[in-house]
């Protein structure tokens, strides 16, 4: 089976310093929209975060119906991330797209119970059209270092609120071709590529 390979153009690089307090994730999902960023690529990432929150699947899938937990590193760490950015595409309306995401996951009280909270297990920003943010981290403390897909509820550290964060990001647009989150009734969630 022949891969599947388009090419694209680097048209801008955006440096970002994320603010004390922002959520690290929806920051991201911002930054897509206001620079109208489909396709691109998180360069880097580095900073000090809070509460690092993650995705990651478990070490015995018995012990999770979807193969996949989330953890939390609680406190303060170290973090870098890197990542693809793509755009949400949904080939149904959007109460079944709702629906359909919802189903993908159980409920986790006060994390995963709307749709919108949902849709960001699978790195969009609540359906078609939005952000996708495909971003895995490594966040690292005293005690341990640990990996997985960024989630909503980690947050950017700043030792002194009245001074700048040390988070910045690095995102690089593309133009030509465009990474898509596809969400449809026969193949559930999938990403694939089109040229542009």
């Amino acid at each position: 089976m022949d891969r599947l390979t388009y090419s694209g153009k680097i048209e801008e690089v955006y440096y970002v310093r994320l603010n004390p307090q922002e959520d690290i994730l929806l920051a991201l999902y911002d930054i897509c929209r206001k620079n109208d960023i489909k396709t691109g690529v998180i360069l880097d990432g580095s900073g000090a975060g809070i509460n690092f929150t993650y995705q990651h699947f478990p070490i015995n899938p018995k012990f999770s119906p979807t193969n996949v937990v989330i953890g939390t590193m609680e406190g303060n760490c170290e973090m870098s991330l890197q990542g693809t950015i793509g755009n949400t595409v949904c080939n149904l309306p959007k109460e079944d797209a709702d629906a359909l995401v919802d189903g993908m996951f159980p409920n986790i009280e006060g994390y995963l119970e709307t749709p919108l909270q949902k849709w960001r297990m699978i790195g969009s920003d609540g359906g078609d059209g939005q952000p996708y943010i495909h971003a895995h981290c490594v966040g690292s403390n005293k005690d341990c270092t640990v990996c997985g897909h960024l989630m909503p509820g980690t947050i950017v550290a700043s030792g002194n609120s009245e001074k700048p964060s040390h988070f910045t990001v690095i995102i690089a647009k593309i133009s030509g071709v465009e990474m898509q989150a596809i969400v449809d009734a026969e193949q559930g969630f999938h990403q694939d590529i089109v040229s542009k």
